[in-house]
C-alpha cells in the first residue's frame, strides 16, 4: 500500500498543471491568512508571544507532536503518557495545563468545551500542515473558544502554494517508532482554484510498557481564489490506537524498574475526530476586509477499554453466595465511550483608515457530548448481567457566544496604544439517562440534580509599545480574563456524586501585567518580559488524577505567578548561531487548606484534618527552564544543532512536601541534517539524524499523587504517595526529507 501511495504522489508531482501569476501569490497568500488577524497578534501588539514559522516547524519537528513541537518556547514544560512524544503528549504553560490555555486552527477552537482539554494525538502530524505557530503568554489578546487564560496556541494551517510541489517524509526511530507523511500541493489551476492534501501515519511502541500508539491522520484543504476573496474549505483529522499508560508508577517502582505500566489488563482506547472548516475571505478595499468561518467537529471514541472495580460500583449487583463463600461480582472490563457534535461559526470584520486599525469579531458555538460505560464482563458470574449494557450514560451540553473589538491606534510614529473587549456567555446543561438498577454509595446518581449554569464574562485588554528606533522598543499589558470552570471540577469524574450547584465551584479570574523589552541587531535578537499574574479563586490542581487520568481540580483562593521570560538569538558569524529561551517564575497560593484523613487512635475513626498554608508553592510549577542551543551551519547542505535543557523541581501537590515532589532535571538533544540535493538530481531531499536524551538521564518531566483522598499517619505525617511519569533513555530518530 505504501508503495502505491509514494508512487501516486511522484506521478502527481511531475504531472503538469497550470502555473501561477507570481504577481498574484502576495494576494492570495494575504486573503487565505486572513481568517486568524482577528486572533493572532501581530508583530507590533503589546502581546508577549513566540512564533514558529515554516522554517522552524521544519527545523525542529521530526514526528513527536505539538508539545515537543513548541517545548523550547519559553515556560513551556511537556511530557507524554509513553515518554515518547508520539501518542498522549501534553504541556503547562507558565505552570497551567492545556485546559487554561485556549487552542485554535485557523482561527477555530480545538479545545474540548465541556472538559476544556485538548488531545493533539487525535488528529497527530498537524505540525507537518502548520504555516505558522504562535504562543502567546499570558491572557493574549481575546480569541475564540475557552479562556485564554494561562496563554494560547494558535496554529495557522499551510497556504494553498502557487506552483505544484509534493513531500514526503520517512523515519524510523528507537522504541519501534516510524513516521510516514506524503504531501501534495497542485498549484493555482488556471490561476483559480488550488488543492493541498496530507495523509500521515505514526507508530511508536512507547518508552513504557504497553503503551504504543498508532495513530492515521489527514488534512485536506481546497480554495478558489478571485481577485478579492477566497473560499476555503479544510478538513483534517485522525484515527489513533492507543495502548493507555495514563497512571504512573511510585519512587519503588522508578528506581528498580521504570518502564512499568500499571495497566497491565490489555486497557487501550480508540478516538475518531474530524474537523471541517470553511472560509470565506473578501478584500473590501484597501481598507476594509471580512471574514467568515463556519465548523463542524464530530468525536467518537469507539472504545476506552478499562479493567477495574466497577460492577459493584455502578450496577450495585447482588454477591454470589457459594456454601459459605461470599463473592463479589466487582471485577469487570468496561468501556468508556464518547460521541460528540460541535458546531460554530464566526464573523470578522477590519477596518485600517490612517492610525486606526480596528477589528470586530462574533463568534458563537454549540456542543453536545454522551458519556456512557459499557460493562463487557465480570469477572465472577452473575445472572443479572448482561454483555454490553451501560453503567451509565449522560449527556452534557455546552453552548457559547462571544463578541470582542479591537482597536491599535498609532499615537504618533513610534507609540501604539491597543485596546481589547471582549463580551463572552457560556452555559452547560447536563442530562442523564436513568438507569433503575444503578446506585453509588447508596445513592441513585441519575436522580441527583445538576443545576443549568450560566456565565456572563467580560474580559479586556489595555497596551502600549514604543518604539524608539528600529532596533530597541518596549509594551506593557495588563489584561483581565474570567474562565468558568470545567465539567469535570464539578464531577471530578464523569458523572456526579453528589447535588451540584454552580456555586459549588468558583469562575476563576486572572489580572495580568506583562512588561517586555525586544531588542533587534543584525547579529543579536532579545526578547525579554516581566509578568505577574494575580489569580482570583483559581481552580488549581490537587496532584491527584480521577480513574480516567484527568487531574483533579479544585478552588484555592488567591494565587500568584510572577517572573521573567527570555528569549535570546545571537549569530556571531554565518556558521555559528547560539540560542536561549529561559523562564525564572515564583508560583504561589496566598491562603490554602488542605484536607487530610487522621485516623484517630482512641476511636479508631478517620476525621477530617485540615493544615492551612501561606504562601504555597503551586503544584507542577517549575521556577526554573533554561534551553540553550547551539547550532553549527558550516556549509549549505549540513548543519548539527545541540540542544541543553535544565527544569527545576516541581511540587506534585500543593503541600510544598519534597517527598511528593519531581527532582530537577538536565537534557541533553542533538541533531544533524544532510541535504543531498548537491548529488541528487531529482528532487531535495534531507536526511536528518535527532538524537533525544543524549546522555541517557533518567528523569521524569511529571507526575501526580497516588489516590483522591489524603490521609494521615499515626503521627500526623502526610502519606501522600508520589507518582511519576518516566520519559525515555537515548532515543534516536532517523528521518528522510525528499522535496519534489
Amino acid at each position: 500500500m505504501l508503495k502505491k501511495i509514494i508512487a501516486a504522489s511522484t506521478f502527481m508531482a511531475v504531472s503538469q498543471i497550470a502555473a501561477a501569476q507570481t504577481d498574484s501569490l502576495k494576494t492570495k497568500t494575504d486573503l487565505q491568512e486572513l481568517v486568524v488577524k482577528g486572533i493572532k497578534a501581530n508583530v507590533n501588539s503589546p502581546i508577549t508571544q513566540t512564533t514558529l514559522d515554516r522554517k522552524q516547524i521544519e527545523l525542529k519537528y521530526y514526528g513527536a507532536d505539538i508539545p515537543t513541537l513548541i517545548n523550547s518556547t519559553p515556560s513551556i514544560n511537556g511530557y507524554s503518557d509513553n515518554g515518547m512524544g508520539i501518542g498522549y503528549s501534553f504541556f503547562r504553560l507558565r505552570g497551567m495545563d492545556q485546559t487554561r490555555v485556549n487552542t485554535t486552527v485557523n482561527g477555530i477552537p480545538v479545545n474540548d468545551p465541556e472538559n476544556m482539554g485538548v488531545f493533539f494525538n487525535n488528529f497527530a502530524d498537524l505540525a507537518s500542515s502548520a504555516e505558522s505557530i504562535q504562543i502567546q503568554r499570558g491572557v493574549g489578546s481575546s480569541t475564540t473558544g475557552v479562556a485564554s487564560f494561562g496563554g494560547s496556541v494558535n496554529i495557522l494551517t499551510k497556504n494553498l502554494a502557487p506552483k505544484q510541489s509534493a513531500t514526503v517524509n520517512l523515519g524510523i526511530g528507537s522504541f519501534g517508532s516510524s513516521r510516514v507523511t506524503l504531501e501534495y500541493q497542485s498549484g493555482l489551476l488556471k490561476n483559480k482554484l488550488a488543492l493541498y492534501g496530507r495523509i500521515s501515519n505514526l507508530q511508536t511502541d512507547g518508552y513504557r510498557d504497553n503503551s504504543g500508539a498508532k495513530v492515521t491522520s489527514y488534512f485536506f484543504s481546497a480554495g478558489y481564489f478571485w481577485k478579492k476573496a477566497v473560499l476555503k474549505f479544510n478538513m483534517f483529522g485522525g484515527f489513533t490506537q492507543n495502548k493507555l499508560a495514563y497512571l504512573g508508577i511510585d519512587y519503588n517502582t522508578l528506581n528498580t524498574n521504570r518502564v512499568f505500566n500499571p495497566l497491565v489488563n490489555g486497557e487501550r482506547d480508540e478516538y475518531k475526530q474530524t474537523f471541517y472548516q470553511l472560509h470565506y475571505s473578501y478584500q473590501i478595499n484597501s481598507k476594509s476586509n471580512i471574514t467568515t468561518s463556519a465548523y463542524f467537529v464530530r468525536g467518537e471514541a469507539p472504545k476506552f477499554q478499562y479493567y477495574g472495580v466497577f460492577a459493584n460500583e455502578y450496577l450495585n449487583l447482588p454477591t454470589i453466595i457459594n456454601g459459605t463463600d461470599t463473592q463479589a461480582s466487582n471485577a469487570a472490563m468496561t468501556s468508556y465511550r464518547l460521541n460528540q457534535y460541535f458546531v460554530g461559526a464566526f464573523i470578522n470584520y477590519q477596518y485600517k483608515f490612517n492610525k486606526f486599525d480596528f477589528t470586530a469579531n462574533m463568534h458563537a458555538n454549540s456542543f453536545s457530548s454522551d458519556h456512557f460505560l459499557e460493562v463487557q464482563s465480570i469477572d465472577k458470574f452473575n445472572p443479572k448481567f448482561q454483555a454490553g449494557q451501560n453503567a451509565f450514560f449522560n449527556t452534557g451540553y455546552k453552548n457559547e457566544i462571544s463578541l470582542n473589538f479591537k482597536l491599535n491606534y498609532s499615537i504618533s510614529n513610534k507609540l501604539m496604544a491597543f485596546g481589547d473587549i471582549q463580551f463572552r456567555n457560556a452555559s452547560f446543561t447536563y442530562s442523564p439517562e436513568r438507569k433503575e438498577y444503578r446506585t453509588i454509595y447508596g445513592l441513585n446518581n441519575d436522580n441527583l440534580i445538576v443545576e443549568n449554569m450560566n456565565w456572563a464574562f467580560i474580559n479586556y485588554r489595555l497596551g502600549v509599545k514604543h518604539q524608539f528606533n528600529s532596533n530597541i522598543q518596549v509594551y506593557a499589558m495588563f489584561g483581565r480574563s474570567n474562565r468558568e470552570p470545567a465539567r469535570i471540577d464539578y464531577f471530578k469524574d464523569e458523572h456526579p456524586y453528589s447535588e451540584i450547584k454552580q456555586s459549588d465551584i468558583k469562575h476563576e479570574t486572572v489580572n495580568d501585567l506583562e512588561l517586555g523589552f525586544d531588542l533587534k541587531f543584525s547579529k543579536l535578537t532579545l526578547n525579554t518580559n516581566l509578568f505577574y499574574m494575580d489569580f482570583e479563586n483559581q481552580i488549581a490542581a490537587t496532584g491527584s488524577l480521577n480513574a480516567y487520568g484527568a487531574p483533579i481540580n479544585t478552588n484555592v483562593g488567591a494565587s500568584v505567578r510572577k517572573g521573567i521570560e527570555v528569549e535570546v538569538i545571537w549569530k556571531p558569524n554565518k556558521m555559528i548561531w547560539l540560542t536561549n529561551s529561559s523562564s525564572l517564575s515564583q508560583n504561589t497560593i496566598d491562603n490554602i487548606d488542605l484536607h487530610y484523613f487522621y485516623l484517630n487512635q482512641n476511636t479508631n475513626a478517620y476525621t477530617d484534618t485540615v493544615i492551612s498554608k501561606k504562601n504555597a508553592t503551586t503544584a507542577l510549577s517549575p521556577s526554573i527552564i533554561i534551553n540553550q542551543g547551539i547550532k553549527f551551519i558550516p556549509t549549505n547542505w549540513f548543519f548539527t544543532e545541540f540542544n541543553y535543557r535544565f527544569v527545576s523541581m516541581q511540587y506534585l501537590d500543593n503541600s510544598e512536601d519534597k517527598n511528593v515532589s519531581i527532582p530537577n532535571f538536565h537534557l541533553m538533544d542533538i541533531k544533524f541534517g544532510l541535504n543531498l540535493k548537491k548529488w541528487v538530481k531529482y528532487g531535495e531531499p534531507i536526511i536528518s539524524v535527532q538524537i533525544n536524551n543524549l546522555a541517557n538521564q533518567l528523569y521524569t518531566p511529571s507526575g501526580s499523587v497516588m489516590g483522591y483522598t489524603n490521609y494521615l499517619d499515626d503521627k500526623g505525617k502526610s502519606t501522600s504517595v508520589p507518582l511519576f511519569f518516566p520519559a525515555a533513555t537515548r532515543n534516536i530518530f532517523v528521518g528522510l526529507t525528499w522535496k519534489f
